[in-house]
């Protein structure tokens, strides 16, 4: 029987929420901010697979109900975020942000980063690990002149920052299909998430989820670029007559990338949709009656690809599976939960609720298994969301759980596939929690949130982080 291990995989929750600054435990570690403030991180990972896994970060005299702490990049045992530490202006400079770099293990360490280089984005920057205590952080900043970028480099080992400029040397090959209007977007790299290859020269790429990967040996002395394709989106090129979707943003709702032994894995999420007209009354003083569309999830489709070569063809992508929601599997524990939760409807029941009808997004890859994973919701937009674990190979579904939705800043997902729970003891995963605390009120899926910031102030405020989500 088919299930998910916590020691596999925890899903690292990005969001915030308010929290409790008495919330410690083996994994606490502190440090101070650019403004001489205290500031202590704290990680709570829960038992139960699909239940997130929390970075709990106090720091003192910060309000973060409107501005939480965000998870910049996680690789192993290491987490990059960042802290607004300012008022919130309306042209924020980076350096309002302060980066800390959190490790969990033994002896559980925060150390703040110097301020990054003005052009520094939180979404363009990669983490990389060096040996046992050293690490990377980088930047791929796009300049005015096609084909060349801006590489900043931290490097914990001189505890400095760098600039250097880095051609695009090998483009990825070009589209096998002519782009249209609707696809323009595919003509340009945008960032949206950075992954870490690793190996000899510290491979990195920065990712473009509609587009391609703009792969760096970021250790070698002079770095150059190389472009990966990725797979084509077919279903939204061919649809509307041929003319196609119109594709734009970053592609998180609908695409995902992981690199697992050092050979990536791609996962894409075809949405069908069909659209049905309900009648209803103009206004209350009017017998005239309107016909409003109304959008029905019909089904959904996953497709898998991996890709060890990492070349500029398309031809290194091999599909791997491909899972449809209508004719998935669905163990007797996970369904049942489903019911509970209101996911999935009864037999008999007036609206017919099954797994294709639901409305999902953000697909994820496990890290090493043929798991993925996807936000799921009754409606769309609904604020109420929950992820699902799909195994996509066996087309089987292995759980649900409910995952709380805050205000978050920027755009992304709420969680991404972790293995930091293994660098934790057991005793140390969960936060103590007491009953009545403002975690438990804030956090409805009943979890213990992560405070991120501060201590050593009458007015406290925490928050759990969260992947970006939307």
């Amino acid at each position: 029987m088919a299930s998910i291990s916590l020691s596999n995989c925890v899903l690292l929750h990005a969001d915030g929420f308010h929290g409790n600054f008495l919330l410690r435990n083996a994994t606490t570690a502190m440090a101070f901010t650019s403004r001489g403030t205290s500031i202590a991180a704290s990680l709570s990972c829960p038992e139960r697979p699909l239940l997130p896994t929390i970075l709990f970060v106090e720091c003192s005299g910060v309000d973060f109900t409107s501005e939480p702490p965000r998870i910049v990049r996680a690789v192993e045992n290491i987490i990059l975020f960042s802290v607004l530490i300012g008022p919130r202006l309306p042209d924020l400079s980076p350096c309002d942000y302060d980066y800390f770099v959190y490790r969990v293990g033994e002896v559980p360490s925060l150390q703040r980063l110097p301020s990054p280089l003005p052009t520094f984005q939180d979404e363009d920057a990669g983490l990389l690990l060096c040996g046992d205590d050293d690490f990377i952080v980088a930047a791929l900043i796009a300049t005015n002149k096609s084909g060349v970028y801006d590489l900043h480099r931290f490097d914990s080992r001189t505890w400095t920052w760098s600039q250097e400029v880095v051609p695009l040397v090998a483009p990825q090959a070009a589209f096998p299909f002519k782009i249209t209007m609707n696809s323009i977007r595919l003509g340009y790299h945008l960032t949206s998430t950075v992954i870490t290859i690793g190996g000899e020269g510290g491979t990195m790429g920065w990712v473009d989820l509609w587009r391609g990967i703009l792969i760096c040996d970021v250790l070698h002395r002079k770095p150059e670029l190389r472009g990966v394709p990725l797979p084509v989106p077919m279903d939204l090129l061919t649809c509307n007559n041929g003319r196609g979707a119109d594709i734009g943003g970053c592609g998180k709702s609908l695409r995902g990338i992981a690199v697992i032994n050092q050979s990536l894995r791609f996962v894409h999420l075809e949405a069908i949709v069909s659209t049905t007209f309900k009648t209803l009354p103009t206004d209350s003083d009017s017998d005239e009656e309107t016909a409003v569309p109304h959008s029905l999830m019909s089904d959904w489709v996953i497709t898998t690809w991996s890709n060890s070569k990492m070349s500029t063809s398309w031809d290194d992508w091999i599909k791997d599976c491909e899972a449809k929601a209508s004719h998935t599997t669905i163990q007797s524990k996970p369904k049942s939960k489903m019911l509970n939760s209101g996911l999935l409807s009864p037999e008999g029941a007036n609206q017919v609720r099954a797994l294709q009808n639901l409305w999902v997004s953000h697909p994820a890859p496990g890290i090493n298994d043929d798991v993925v994973y996807l936000l799921a919701r009754v409606r769309f937009r609904d604020p109420k969301a929950f992820v699902i674990a799909l195994d996509a190979r066996k087309n089987v579904l292995l759980g649900s759980a409910e995952f709380a939705t805050e205000k978050k800043r920027g755009d992304g997902v709420m969680y991404f596939p972790s293995n930091i729970s293994k660098y934790i003891a057991p005793e140390a995963r969960v936060l103590p929690i007491t009953k009545g605390t403002a975690l438990i009120k804030y956090c409805s899926c009943k979890l213990n949130p992560a405070p991120r910031y501060g201590s050593g102030s009458t007015k406290m405020s925490s928050k759990l982080m969260r992947i970006p989500d939307h």
